[in-house]
């Protein structure tokens, strides 16, 4: 009830709150204030270059920028994003009604760890509910290794960002402000902006096949590691670095 009549509040303080901040977010989000000199990703490629951009059609590995040309029952065979990439530069609703450009997470020295989630799934909800409740669901998932349990510390001790998007809601449809609210009254985490994907441009342009789907960035937004489904190429990354060095970027 408390945390109900919390977010209730917040909403009525930020409900209408349409403005990027400049020099500070609601929920203590960074601000960088170089983030213009990143120049992102095309949302629409350039298909007509030797070597094609994410998403462009393809045949084979050597066709792509990423050296990857993946086939995919859905949409046939496309460039994938790599290693190297730089993330599109997104600007999302939070769980406070702000909007968020995701490049303020950049230059801070850190990595980014990009969480696309959805309200019906339910790994989705073991790892939000372990990082934010304590449940230890998710580590009895046959998909867990107990190496990664120091992503929890991590992230709740800011030496790493967590993101969360929520593509879809419980019933599929784009996920809303209200998917954020009732997804923050569940798994509340004052380190963890919860962001929502409402018009699918970011599902459009990361074509996950699965959730949860982890992708890895660093603080120049670039990909360390892309996925188009599941954690495991982020969390091992994160997991075998020695956090008590801290050249990690």
């Amino acid at each position: 009830m408390i945390r109900l009549i919390y977010i209730l509040i917040i909403s009525f303080m930020v409900a209408d709150s349409t403005e990027i901040y400049d020099d500070f977010y609601f929920g203590g989000w960074p601000v960088n204030s170089n983030k213009d000199d990143i120049v992102g990703s095309n949302l629409i490629p350039d298909c007509d270059k030797s070597q094609k951009e994410s998403l462009c059609e393809c045949v084979s590995d050597q066709d792509c920028e990423s050296g990857k040309c993946f086939s995919s029952p859905r949409v046939g065979r496309y460039c994938l994003q790599g290693d190297g990439t730089i993330f599109p530069r997104f600007v999302l609703q939070d769980q406070f009604r702000e909007k968020v450009d995701l490049y303020d997470f950049a230059g801070q020295d850190k990595l980014i760890i990009i969480d696309l989630s959805t309200s019906w799934c339910q790994p989705c909800r073991d790892l939000s509910s372990w990082l934010a409740n304590d449940d230890l669901s998710i580590t009895r998932n046959r998909n867990w290794k107990k190496e990664y349990d120091i992503i929890k510390d991590l992230v709740l001790n800011n030496e790493i960002y967590f993101i969360n998007i929520m593509l879809q809601d419980s019933y599929r449809d784009p996920a809303s402000i209200e998917t954020l609210e009732d997804w923050y009254q569940m798994y509340p985490s004052e380190n963890i902006p919860v962001l929502a994907d409402s018009d699918g441009t970011i599902l459009n342009w990361l074509r996950p096949t699965g959730y949860p789907t982890v992708i890895l960035l660093n603080d120049k937004m670039e990909v360390v590691e892309f996925s188009i489904r599941g954690w495991h190429g982020a969390f091992d990354y994160i997991s075998k670095l020695d956090w008590k060095n801290k050249s990690k970027l």
